[in-house]
């Protein structure tokens, strides 16, 4: 079986097993009744507020129950996060600009929801909520027991064109909470005038608020990152086509060469690690060798043999997805771009000459490749990984009359160790 298709089938087969990964980590919840049930709760990158949650009383249980905000009405994973049950009302007004209405959108609905813990305290509790039309902040009164949206909109002017009019309408709400609860902090009432609709920013004023100088308490897990560095060895091959400068050229062998690399992994979520972006450098080498005529019809003369070698400086941007996460075993898949640098030594030799012609074939010092890629990693350190590069062109000339085109594929695979530094 080829490489290529060897990566493609694992691939398949890893996101098969993945559906039934799970991530159960210790926390509780509290039913309708307020009954609090300890146990595992399996932990997601919920890019949206959960609308269900799985949850198992023991951790190697096969019974698992699954819970909505109709069920419980909160739910927190141990020095993680944690969501409240909220039933009221919901704002659906859009504050995208490329799906903004055209004047004001009062639209809502009425709903029960969870909302995320953002900052908690004696005097207000901040939460958010996000879901297929806008992130949102709600903010409760402890005290007085009520939890409401602080709103902001945004919206064209009607016959104006692209003018849009926005409306921080969370501000002289956030500015009640100040009076109420502290009255006497010029600097809080300076945040609030200056504020924008964002978590930290939010997560500060209701900090400040609350009295809270500090505020130590995890209430989401936060991104990271790792570094790594590495090698392998590259299999390359090349496909001319079109009007060469020599001709019956033999079909290219493929190559080996070796590679070298270092990067970094960000984490979007640390303690479920699955979605990552990996920044990494390479240098890699490659070659080809064709024998082919000089003399055109005429066969009779010396053949040539046609050389270059390739040297690389990679610049590869990826997004990768673990399909299989555990402490133990991690397996991903993902995909990137890798932004290319070379430089060729061209020879051309016969049976009686050796020369360099670094201008025999024009090919591009710059050029982009598109590959997959597959890995596994042990103990949270060691990984083994492979990528396949579709062909991707490395000159610039075409397949007209006069001209050709020359494309390169490879594969790669290689050995990572992955490292911290704190």
């Amino acid at each position: 079986m080829k490489p290529k298709c060897l990566l493609i089938l694992l691939l398949i087969l890893f996101s098969f097993f993945s559906k039934a990964q799970t991530n159960f980590k210790p926390g509780y919840v509290i039913s309708v009744n307020g009954q609090v049930i300890h146990g595992f709760i399996n932990e997601k990158e919920w890019d949206a507020n959960p609308t269900i949650i799985n949850f198992k009383t023991a951790l190697n249980g096969a019974e698992v129950k699954n819970y909505t905000p109709s069920d419980i009405t909160y739910f927190e994973i141990t020095n993680s996060v944690a969501y409240q049950r909220y039933s009221g009302f919901v704002s659906t007004d859009e504050t995208n600009i490329s799906r903004l209405s055209r004047g004001r959108d009062s639209s809502k609905k009425q709903d029960i929801i969870f909302l995320k813990l953002q900052q908690k305290g004696p005097n207000v509790s901040l939460y958010s909520y996000n879901d297929a039309i806008k992130m949102r902040f709600f903010i409760a009164d402890n005290n007085a027991g009520k939890t409401y949206e602080l709103l902001f909109k945004q919206y064209f002017i009607p016959d104006m064109g692209p003018v849009t009019h926005v409306e921080n309408e969370f501000i002289p709400q956030l500015y009640d909470l100040a009076t109420k609860y502290n009255p006497s902090s010029a600097e809080l009432k300076q945040e609030i005038e200056q504020a924008s609709y964002k978590t930290p920013v939010l997560r500060k004023i209701s900090r400040m608020i609350n009295n809270m100088p500090e505020d130590d308490t995890h209430y989401e897990t936060l991104s990271s990152f790792d570094f790594f560095i590495g090698g392998g060895a590259s299999a390359n091959k090349f496909k001319f086509e079109g009007e060469l400068p020599f001709r019956n050229a033999s079909e290219s062998k493929t190559t080996f060469g070796p590679t070298f690399s270092a990067g970094v992994n960000f984490y979007t979520n640390a303690k479920i690690g699955r979605a990552v972006l990996r920044m990494e450098i390479m240098y890699w080498t490659a070659s080809n060798e064709t024998v082919a005529d000089l003399y055109y019809g005429q066969p009779d003369k010396p053949k040539i043999t046609y050389h270059f070698d390739q040297r690389n400086i990679t610049a590869y941007p990826q997004f990768i997805y673990y399909l299989y996460n555990t402490n133990a075993v991690k397996f991903y898949g993902g995909i990137g771009v890798t932004v290319n640098f070379s430089k060729y030594t061209q020879l051309v030799s016969s049976s009686e000459t050796i020369s360099t012609n670094n201008n025999l074939l024009s090919l591009d010092k710059s050029w982009l490749g598109f590959p997959i890629r597959a890995g596994l990693i042990i103990n949270k350190a060691f990984e083994v990984n492979a990528s396949y590069a579709i062909p991707s062109s490395i000159n610039s000339g075409g397949k007209a009359a006069g001209d050709y085109s020359v494309k390169q594929n490879g594969f790669k695979a290689g050995i990572n160790y992955h490292f911290s530094i704190n």
